[in-house]
């Protein structure tokens, strides 16, 4: 568990610029895929204006979690243990947010809520948390550095 959260820097090589997609990465899509095809599903059910302003609603929800996350993957290197972690919490709670789509409007509301606000929240305090390391694992490098200088 130790060597899991070990000081190492969590972000991305940016020597090659490879953009490597993992299948984590891949896996981590299909949860929003399966919500496209619930907001698709919704809007069949209700395809009244009031139904497409509700899924456009919904989508906006959807798109600003997937996006800002993909961003956040563009950074973080998900061959890191803690990374992996992350992605795969942020995966259950999109499956819960996925699932939650057809009555997110109705009853439901607050599993979508929840799912959503935990996405939000959860992968900023994670990314904060990686880049304030990586800021650590810097000051160190660059603290030897200079020792190794006198």
């Amino acid at each position: 568990m130790h060597r899991l959260f070990a000081q190492e820097t969590l972000l991305r090589s940016r020597a090659h610029e490879s953009g490597r997609v993992t299948q984590i990465d891949l896996f981590f899509d299909l949860v929003f895929a399966f919500a496209i095809t619930q907001l698709a599903h919704a809007l069949g059910q209700d395809p009244t204006i009031v139904g497409v302003l509700h899924v456009t609603l919904l989508l906006l929800a959807v798109w600003w979690v997937w996006i800002y996350t993909s961003w956040m993957t563009n950074w973080l290197d998900p061959d890191r243990a803690p990374v992996r972690l992350m992605l795969l919490v942020l995966m259950l709670a999109g499956l819960v947010l996925s699932a939650s789509i057809p009555k997110a409007l109705e009853a439901q509301q607050r599993a979508f809520a929840f799912a959503y606000v935990f996405m939000q929240v959860g992968r900023t305090l994670f990314m904060l948390w990686a880049l304030a390391r990586h800021a650590r694992r810097r000051k160190q490098c660059c603290l030897r550095r200079q020792a190794q200088l006198f």
